[in-house]
């Protein structure tokens, strides 16, 4: 009888370290981004599924910056990352960057919540964070 309230707590106790550390990823990335824009640098495009500027070598622009600052996590489970520059261009004016982010859960966690609720978990999250700076 303790037993599943012990497994979904042990579960949730390693999932939940586990999507705090892709959040810490991502929102290090976009800032990271950010500040690599910031200084004059091109934003680049995105392409999903981990190919083109978020390949993981391109780092010569802000979308390649990004996902390189992704340490550890599956470029494939990247579903955006987004630079724009809401008032221009010009010194002093601001950007942002958008990333949002796919965790999937490492454990069994969400099937057996969904045992015990009638499916109320998804099977993955998404994790965001945006970063604006003022453009140098």
């Amino acid at each position: 009888m303790v037993m599943p309230i012990f497994i979904i707590l042990a579960f949730g106790i390693i999932d939940f370290g586990m999507g705090l550390r892709a959040y810490i990823g991502v929102a290090q990335a976009s800032r990271e981004a950010a500040r690599y824009a910031s200084v004059g640098n091109p934003p680049g495009t995105f392409t999903s599924g981990g190919t083109g500027d978020c390949n993981g070598s391109v780092t010569t622009n802000t979308v390649g910056r990004a996902c390189k600052s992704l340490n550890g996590l599956n470029l494939d489970n990247v579903l955006d990352v987004d630079v724009t520059y809401p008032s221009g261009t010009a010194p002093g004016e601001p950007v942002e960057v958008a990333i949002d982010y796919e965790y999937h859960f490492i454990t069994p966690v969400d099937r057996v919540v969904n045992f015990f609720s009638n499916g109320a978990l998804d099977d993955s999250i998404t994790v965001s964070s945006s970063t604006s700076m003022r453009l140098e």
